[in-house]
């Protein structure tokens, strides 16, 4: 799943589930098999829970990942949010806690939105620290510590380009995510990403022994 922060929790794939391998055996039920049909095949157990799983699955992470690309604005949370529902949607007909397809679209809803909510926090944590804009923005001092500006442009030159130049746009140009994306031509959720591993990897770089003997 994407190469955004990490999942506020640990995150499991979903095998051969939202799309199953063209070799999968064909189906004792068919793709039109209602939802009732599939929550009781899936609640039954036994060799029929599997395929019933597929199908499922395949019905609704087409769904899920709209919400999450209307919600999230990007195709990695977008997919993270899919095996996210889709783990917790199984999890729950398997209990027998969703037995009806009403119960079914209330619940994969109510999961969609929840778990939207997490990611978006997720992803407001990754965002800067205070003291390492400063560093980047001033070029001069950070709140914790002294920093050489011979040391720092070394340390930025050290970076990826696409890195500098989200640090560039961020912190000397002073635009904001949605611009910076638009610029670079990448997601919202990309600019975020990238200028949080930039940051840390400048630290790390102001911080490494050699650094601070230069």
């Amino acid at each position: 799943m994407g190469g955004g922060p990490s999942a506020p929790w640990p995150m499991r794939s979903v095998p051969e589930l939202a799309v199953a391998p063209r070799w999968y055996p064909a189906s004792s039920m068919t793709a039109e098999a209602s939802d009732a049909a599939l929550l009781e095949r899936i609640a039954a157990g036994g060799a029929g829970r599997r395929e019933a799983e597929v199908l499922l699955c395949r019905r609704y992470a087409p769904r899920i990942r709209l919400y999450g690309l209307r919600h999230l604005r990007d195709e990695d949370r977008a997919r993270d949010l899919v095996q996210t529902v889709l783990l917790a949607v199984l999890e729950a007909a398997r209990e027998g806690r969703v037995r009806a397809p009403e119960e079914l679209v209330r619940f994969v809803l109510g999961t969609c939105r929840n778990a939207a909510l997490r990611f978006r926090e997720a992803d407001r944590r990754a965002e800067p620290a205070a003291d390492e804009i400063v560093v980047v923005a001033a070029g001069a001092e950070s709140p914790r510590d002294p920093v050489n500006a011979a040391l720092l442009l070394r340390c930025l030159g050290s970076l990826g380009d696409r890195a500098r130049r989200v640090l560039e746009l961020s912190f000397h140009e002073e635009l904001g995510g949605d611009e910076v994306a638009a610029r670079l031509e990448i997601t919202g959720g990309n600019v975020r990403v990238i200028r949080h591993r930039a940051l840390a990897a400048l630290r790390a770089c102001l911080d490494a022994p050699a650094g601070r003997d230069a």
